[in-house]
């Protein structure tokens, strides 16, 4: 097997030996995809885990009426599916390549083998898990109590501690379009082309091709939190 077939930039997967790892992916189907392919969609009866070799990958949500939402990136490195490889339930969301994108799809059984036999596997995979459970609860507790306005600020914010903070300003690069910024947070994109020109204005952000920057990142961190703890409108 060649280097770039290899499950080696796995991180759920660094703790197992080398040699083990190449017998995991002679296991393993290699699957190839490009962007805006489909990989996996909701409520499929499938139950491989996916490991992310190269590229990346958008999981959403669709309600019955069609609108999207935005549950996470993944990226090299990342792994996906492992919900129903666990539960041996239905896919609970679909999956999308936005980049060129290399996968190792695991049967379920195998997957479940390395948690037992790698207690370092299975706690890196409740830690995941309990990080998906905190990200969600917020995002209801936003739905709930927070304006669009507020709910835009901390999508963004989230967005800021996922990428570059350099001299207490957060870089998100690439930008999400303004759709997919709606799509994250319900709502529609002109309430998201609004809130951003607004931000701009007040010298809160600056926006270019290649970026996001929020400028003072710190007291966004404050303005966000005071919003949730309901002292702004």
């Amino acid at each position: 097997m060649t280097k770039e077939y290899s499950l080696g930039n796995i991180k759920l997967l660094s703790d197992i030996p080398e040699e083990k790892l190449t017998l995991l992916g002679q296991r393993c189907k290699w699957r190839r995809f490009e962007p805006e392919e489909l990989i996996l969609n909701l409520n499929d009866q499938s139950t491989d885990i996916y490991f992310i070799v190269r590229g990346e990958v958008q999981a959403s949500v669709f309600s019955e009426t069609g609108r999207r939402v935005i549950m996470s990136d993944l990226k090299s490195g990342d792994y996906f599916g492992e919900f129903s490889a666990i539960d041996g339930q239905p896919r609970s969301a679909t999956i999308v390549a936005l980049t060129r994108t290399l996968v190792a799809q695991m049967p379920d059984a195998v997957f479940i083998d390395i948690l037992a036999k790698y207690p370092s596997a299975s706690i890196a995979v409740m830690k995941s898990m309990v990080s998906v459970i905190r990200t969600l609860n917020e995002r209801v507790v936003e739905f709930s109590t927070l304006g669009v306005p507020n709910r835009i600020h901390a999508e963004l914010l989230r967005l800021a501690h996922a990428g570059r903070i350099v001299d207490g300003a957060g870089r998100i690069s690439p930008p999400p379009t303004h759709a997919e910024i709606a799509a994250r947070i319900s709502t529609h994109r002109e309430a998201v082309t609004r809130e951003l020109k607004q931000l701009e204005r007040k010298g809160v952000i600056e926006r270019n091709r290649g970026s996001i920057v929020i400028k003072n990142l710190e007291e966004f961190e404050q303005m966000v939190e005071e919003a949730r703890a309901g002292k702004l409108d």
